[in-house]
């Protein structure tokens, strides 16, 4: 099994810490305030619960091996087959990705996206460089960002994904 790295974005770091700090900031106002407790609680329990899912589901590394692509997360991972599908390196992937449902940028982005030159696309990466479209036979494009995009692709082919324009 071949291990890829793929490491936070200065952006992604900067949006990441900023959110904490409003996040703990805001519990920190709405617990001081003369607010209900019956409100108070459940709200910062919420502003906390969503940080903490968007750090949980944040892709981690990408794993390679047996014709499959895994993205380990901080909990859980994701596989994609990738014996048959097309693989490439596409540097204006992120340009005009527009967020369906998941994470624009707290720690990653990562979820449902639409662009107009990919169409729907899954998104599971920590930086908005070095992107790798994946298709899978018979799936929804992925959109990846490994740290070395050279070494990702060779694996890919290795595992049995053809090269694509």
């Amino acid at each position: 099994m071949q291990t890829f790295a793929t490491s936070m974005s200065n952006t992604v770091r900067w949006i990441g810490i900023l959110t904490v700090v409003i996040v703990v900031v805001g519990i920190a106002i709405v617990m001081s305030r003369d607010t209900p407790a019956t409100l108070a609680v459940p709200l910062a329990g919420i502003l906390a619960l969503a940080l903490a899912l968007s750090y949980a589901l944040s892709p981690l590394r990408y794993e390679m091996g047996g014709g499959r692509l895994v993205i380990r997360r901080q909990v859980g991972r994701s596989t994609v087959e990738l014996r048959g599908a097309l693989v490439r390196e596409d540097t204006e992937a992120f340009k005009g990705l527009v967020r369906v449902f998941g994470n624009g940028g707290f720690f990653a982005f990562d979820g449902l996206f639409y662009s107009r030159r990919l169409g729907m696309v899954k998104v599971a990466a920590r930086r908005r460089d070095h992107g790798i479209v994946i298709q899978p036979p018979g799936g929804r494009p992925l959109l990846v960002s490994p740290d070395d995009p050279r070494a990702f692709i060779a694996a890919a082919v290795g595992e049995g994904a053809l090269l694509s324009d």
